[in-house]
């Protein structure tokens, strides 16, 4: 989608609940429109090396705003926006942007249709990822929801389709499919890293210095399907993405080229659930194609896995226990392919072992604190450090507020 298109669907979107408001009543807005959001800081810290910007040295560049906009105009018929403004180290600076906007229209239990920017089926709780209160840790595991590909992963501009059907006593299936284009920020996790491989692909040609970098996403595409076994609490998916963005730049005085081929990630997952307790446990596969100045880079296929246990200690507090790991190349596990090109066999995993204590002060405003011990420099970590150490660790204070 143009850019202008994508204004001009925010300019539509905001006139409408401007003239709901102004049409409902101060405080009791009802089913005209309903306004709430959150907002939340936290502080980060690390040893060794650094993720997510400069946090060795400590940093607050970890904070979260979003104001969320629902009106149900008629029967069926749902309009939602959220405006989301978000740090954490290098990536966001703040800046006010649309996460997402959509036309939700319901024809019965069996079809649904969003259109606008939608937010991905991916594993279980991509589209849930927006708010603090619905994580047990600060991130959730990266394995699966790499910070450094939300931009990619967490809503795209099109729309898509969904809905439930029933197998009777064998149980029910929920189903999404979608298609569309994202908003791809220079300042991403991803982006960075492209530029990074740019230039050395440059440097290796003696082509000089890379500038005017910029990103256009194609496409993105996929689906998911939940079955819920007629298990109480159990729930079991499977989710698929696929997409290719085109980068553009200057080189040595001419105009260069390169591509991102996001081939096929795939996930499955399950969750169960109890009366005091979530258990929850997701396994990823995905291979990447990128073109460079006519060269072809080939990755590996990735794999990736964690295992979440959540158990509410008592009714304000909760506790929760990571084991998360992740392979560049599954079929490179000891990272000897690193060490032919004369790198570090480590940046082939990441084997983060996490704990964190949540406290829900009150229903509206929720503190919590983990840590991380982690070995292997994989999921970018190179994008922040001139170099890195195979052990390493780091925690997270943070506090939210829901209105």
């Amino acid at each position: 989608m143009q850019k202008s298109t994508k204004q001009l669907t925010a300019f539509i979107l905001g006139l409408f609940f401007l003239f709901l408001a102004q049409t409902s009543h101060a405080y009791e807005l009802g089913d005209y429109l309903s306004i709430n959001g959150f907002l939340s800081q936290g502080y980060i810290k690390s040893t060794g090396n650094n993720i997510f910007g400069e946090s060795i040295d400590g940093s607050f560049q970890l904070n979260e705003f979003a104001l969320t906009l629902n009106s149900v105009p008629m029967e069926k018929l749902r309009l939602s926006l959220q405006l989301l403004s978000r740090d954490l180290g290098a990536e966001g600076d703040n800046d006010i942007l649309i996460d997402w906007a959509m036309a939700d229209y319901r024809f019965s239990d069996l079809l649904g249709v969003r259109v606008g920017k939608v937010k991905l089926p991916i594993g279980l709780y991509n589209q849930l990822r927006d708010s603090d209160f619905l994580r047990p840790m600060a991130f959730l595991p990266q394995s699966i929801y790499n910070e450094n590909k939300r931009n990619l992963l967490v809503g795209a501009w099109g729309g898509n389709i969904y809905g439930n059907f029933s197998l009777g006593r064998v149980g029910d299936f929920d189903y999404q499919a979608y298609y569309g284009t994202v908003d791809f920020r220079n300042d991403s996790g991803q982006a960075v890293a492209m530029k990074r491989l740019i230039q050395s692909t440059a440097n290796k040609k003696g082509l000089g210095a890379v500038t005017g970098f910029d990103s256009e996403n194609d496409y993105v595409m996929g689906g998911a399907l939940i079955y819920y076994p007629p298990v109480d609490g159990l729930r079991l998916g499977v989710s698929y993405f696929t997409g290719e963005t085109e980068f553009n730049f200057n080189v040595g005085g001419t105009a260069g080229k390169a591509s991102g081929h996001s081939k096929d990630f795939v996930v499955f997952s399950a969750e169960y659930t109890n009366t005091n307790w979530v258990l929850s446990t997701e396994y990823s596969e995905f291979t990447a194609d990128r073109k460079v100045l006519d060269v072809d880079i080939r990755d590996g296929r990735s794999q990736g896995g964690y295992l979440q246990f959540c158990y509410h200690l008592h009714e304000d507090v909760a506790a929760s226990v990571l084991y998360d790991i992740v392979y560049v190349n599954k079929d490179d596990r000891d990272g000897s392919a690193f060490v032919a090109q004369g790198q570090p066999d480590y940046l082939a995993w990441r084997k983060d072992i996490g704990a964190a204590i949540r406290w829900d002060v009150t229903d509206r405003w929720m503190v919590r604190a983990e840590y991380h011990n982690i070995d292997g420099a994989a999921l970018g970590l190179p994008i922040f450090n001139s170099g890195v150490e195979r052990y390493w660790s780091y925690y997270v204070l943070k506090t939210s507020f829901n209105f």
